[in-house]
């Protein structure tokens, strides 16, 4: 199995729920979503469109990096994504960050992601998933968020679900827990985060 850590963004529709349901999809296409960073509200790029939700994950698979970026495809255009100028408002954008240590300089798929050093919505979140030196880079996310800035990052306090997290768990076991937490009430998770900025 390789790790593979992929970007999703989401700036039109239900935004949360995008990028919620683009973890379940990448789940059932053979990538194990193991860990997920917070969800990042961020400025576009360019300005003039809604606000992003942004955020990054970790998982296993045994796809080839060919494969893994026909399937991130697959998994945007369920999600609503189809031809659109660069740059364009998107229901869903999959992208993949590292492959393990593995460099791909391919015509319409390169690894690393070429401008992961210069986008501080990818580098917020990817700290929170990668601790110390990235693959390749040989620098952290911390370091390099340093350089870029964090104006227009927000972290929100929505968070994603990976598949399996809760497995074995009984649901009244569940509820029980969230009662000891006092976080059985709705709060901005149950809130559609699309309605208050697209």
């Amino acid at each position: 199995m390789t790790r593979a850590v992929l970007a999703l963004g989401s700036n039109l529709g239900d935004r949360l729920a995008n990028l919620q349901s683009a973890i379940d999809l990448l789940a059932e296409r053979g990538v194990t979503v193991t860990a997920a960073s917070c969800v990042w509200e961020t400025e576009p790029v360019p300005p003039g469109q809604p606000r992003y939700l942004n955020a990054v994950i970790a998982g296993e698979t045994d796809l080839s990096p060919r494969d893994l970026l026909r399937v991130a495809k697959e998994v945007e255009h369920l999600l609503g994504r189809r031809e659109s100028p660069r740059w364009s408002p998107r229901p869903a954008d999959v992208d993949i960050l590292f492959y393990d240590d593995l460099v791909v300089d391919e015509p319409d798929l390169q690894v690393p992601h070429l401008r992961i050093a210069e986008r501080g919505f990818v580098l917020a979140p990817l700290a929170e998933v990668v601790q110390g030196l990235l693959p390749v880079l040989g620098q952290s996310a911390e370091v390099l968020l340093a350089v870029v800035g964090t104006v227009g990052l927000e972290r929100t306090e929505w968070s994603l679900t990976c598949p399996g997290e809760s497995a074995g768990l009984d649901p009244g076991v569940v509820v029980e827990l969230l009662s000891a937490a006092n976080l059985d009430k709705p709060g901005p998770r149950g809130q559609d985060a699309g309605d208050a900025e697209d």
